[in-house]
């Protein structure tokens, strides 16, 4: 009940308790001697505590207040009828104080949040017996069997009093009178609850009453009674329930809390496809349907990087889904990277457990740029969230000739742009376990720069890249590496490390002097301002490649690869890019991978890999790769669109094998340099 009604209780029960009186004593005084602790112990602290200061609920400071009363109550009796009781109750409210002072300690709150599940216990033992209906009932009681006669007709209707007014305070009459009152105009309006409280401006919990039921995303009203019109109307998106009550969270249509003047007297009731109608613009389907996209509110513990929020019923709310919350005038988008179960104990008794969402920020789109760039100021606390999902329609980009599709953000319709001339001129990695997807997203990005003229040179140890890169031909020389480059008819050259004695650690040094070589011949002076991709060197297995110091057996291999990352370092003012791809990050020289600008990693275990990492896209994100889906991985870096890490859900591929295998690049009769075995 609210504290109007609840005054409005006390002072019909003071009526009540005088008219005793003057049955009793034939006097409205207050009564003295020791048959007056029935009023000054009981019934009237009784009404005093429930319909005043325990109108809501009880805290532990009542408890202490109610405990004080009865002690110095009971300790004003001078050797009573049934001593021993009267002992029992005096000592029991004394320390029943006393555990009501330790939970006042710390404000009460913080006592029911403790993990200790004894102080839970105190807490809700405390308040179960030192609430005003319990204590001073038991005062009343046994004064009752103290100082009465139980067989005379006064001490029934003494009885029969004390009885109503627990049942006046119990079953909350104005709730109950509102209820049940229907209007003539209304014959089928149901009312399905009372308002409780208010989360943010256009969210509103009501407490359901009895055992009506309400759907998911169903239309309701509000009003005043069940008499009068809708003021303003909703849709379900959610429940909290508890051992004790069961909220609905309702997110309201086309206004706010105070625009509709929703107070705590509020009804929601059913809503007839008239009363739909009769709003003008009448609400339609693709209203309702927005507004059933929230799946809960901003939840404290948020910051500008991250937003917390709890969730409403059980949507369809997964790793990697897209959430909107408002900002001003635009939107901000978050990333669902983990979630968890709390539990909080509710203020009127009994736990309740409920799903906390975690998400990063991905930023505000950009339309020119593409992708998302970053907001600079924190989530608006209860601020509605929105569910992105494949219904909501994203902005159409068209990308540039340097930029493709990798895929979208998952279950989103928001295409991942990536810049392939970033890609390679600020060199780039690609990373995760065997059959996380990275092999395919490298051949579509090998397939991309082709496509722009840069010559794609793949040092491969496994065999598969002529499998399935149906354009690409055989380097096994040098001349043939100087003839693909030179060449107007081949963009692909694969080096497959396999089919030389040689150790691939060399092979590659020797891949990367002659591109930087030919790169370097073939640089202009336009190129010294705005340097142009030319070549992009893929290293398969990079771990074999270029390993790191420590999985490199020899001194001479170690001093090799020092060489290339050398080369590496000074590869982008003369337009040659390096592509990394390896399962083993933790066994890649980091000489090589420092400078990788871009990195798109898959689903990882490598702890030691993980430590790289969080230098390109922090803690939080790295803690996701574990559980990441098969053709999802993590985007960060120069050459994507977006400021922000970003999880991409990358694209289908259908890939044929190819039939025969790849052809050697022929060599001109006469090359100019050496053709000799990389």
């Amino acid at each position: 009940m609210n504290k109007n009604y609840g005054l409005l209780g006390f002072c019909a029960g003071m009526v009540l308790i005088l008219a005793l009186l003057w049955l009793h004593t034939g006097t409205f005084a207050p009564p003295s001697g020791a048959d007056s602790i029935w009023f000054n112990a009981g019934l009237f602290t009784l009404l005093l505590g429930r319909f005043v200061t325990e109108y809501r609920f009880t805290k532990p400071n009542d408890v202490l207040l109610n405990c004080v009363a009865v002690f110095v109550g009971v300790s004003s009796l001078t050797s009573p009828p049934h001593r021993e009781w009267w002992e029992a109750l005096r000592w029991g409210s004394f320390f029943l104080g006393a555990a009501a002072v330790g939970l006042s300690w710390d404000l009460g709150m913080e006592a029911r949040r403790e993990e200790s599940r004894i102080r839970s216990l105190i807490y809700q033992t405390a308040v179960a017996l030192g609430k005003a209906d319990v204590i001073f009932s038991l005062v009343f009681i046994l004064a009752i069997i103290s100082y009465f006669d139980v067989d005379n007709l006064q001490t029934k209707v003494f009885v029969i009093a004390w009885g109503f007014i627990l049942l006046a305070a119990n079953l909350q009459l104005p709730t109950l009178a509102r209820t049940i009152r229907k209007s003539r105009n209304y014959p089928d309006r149901k009312v399905l609850g009372v308002t409780h409280s208010f989360l943010a401006p256009s969210i509103v919990f009501c407490t359901r009453i009895g055992d009506t039921r309400t759907r998911l995303h169903q239309l309701v009203g509000f009003t005043q009674s069940g008499a009068s019109p809708c003021h303003c109307m909703g849709i379900v998106i959610g429940e909290r329930s508890s051992a004790s009550e069961t909220r609905i969270a309702i997110a309201l249509i086309r206004s706010s809390v105070a625009e509709a003047q929703l107070n705590e007297n509020s009804l929601m009731v059913t809503v007839s496809d008239d009363e739909r109608q009769a709003v003008q613009p009448p609400i339609d389907d693709a209203e309702v349907a927005t507004l059933a996209k929230v799946v809960g509110t901003v939840a404290k513990g948020s910051t500008i990087s991250q937003v917390k929020f709890e969730l409403f019923g059980s949507p369809n709310v997964k790793a990697g889904s897209m959430l909107r919350v408002g900002s001003g005038n635009s939107n901000v988008f978050y990333q669902v990277f983990d979630g968890r179960i709390n539990e909080e104990i509710a203020l009127t008794g009994g736990e309740r457990a409920y799903v906390e969402g975690e998400a990063e920020q991905i930023g505000r789109w950009d339309q020119q740029r593409g992708g998302f760039d970053t907001h600079d100021w924190v989530a608006r606390e209860r601020a509605p969230v929105f569910l992105m999902d494949q219904d909501e329609p994203a902005p159409v980009y068209a990308p540039s000739v340097s930029e493709m599709f990798v895929g979208n953000v998952p279950n989103s319709n928001y295409k991942v742009v990536v810049d392939t001339h970033d890609l390679v001129l600020y060199h780039s990695a690609v990373l995760g376990v065997t059959g996380s997807g990275k092999s395919f997203l490298t051949y579509a990005l090998i397939e991309q720069c082709a496509q722009q003229g840069i010559k794609t040179i793949c040092v491969d140890p496994t065999g598969d890249y002529q499998r399935y890169l149906h354009d690409a031909v055989m380097v096994p020389t040098t001349g043939a590496l100087r003839a693909l480059l030179n060449s107007n008819a081949h963009s692909i050259g694969i080096l497959e490390t396999a089919s030389s004695e040689r150790n691939p650690i060399d092979q590659t040094l020797e891949v990367a002097q002659v591109c930087l070589e030919w790169c370097k011949a073939h640089r202009q002076d336009a190129d010294v301002l705005n340097p142009r991709p030319k070549v992009l060197v893929v290293l398969e297995e990079a771990h074999l490649l270029v390993p790191e110091w420590n999985f490199n057996p020899t001194q001479n291999l170690r001093d090799n690869v020092n060489r290339t990352a050398q080369i590496v370092l000074q590869a982008r003012k003369y337009g040659l890019g390096f592509l990394i791809v390896s399962q083993r990050t933790a066994n890649v020289t980091k000489s090589v991978l420092n400078q990788c600008n871009t990195v798109v990693s898959f689903q990882a275990f490598d702890e030691t890999g993980f430590d790289f990492l969080k230098n390109y896209m922090g803690s939080y994100h790295v803690t996701a790769l574990p559980t990441l889906k098969a053709r999802h991985g993590i985007l960060v870096g120069k050459a994507s669109r977006s400021r922000r890490p970003l999880m991409v859900h990358l694209n289908d591929q259908q890939r044929d094998v190819r039939a025969q295998p790849a052809p050697n690049m022929s060599i001109p009769a006469n090359p100019a340099p050496l053709n000799a075995d990389i």
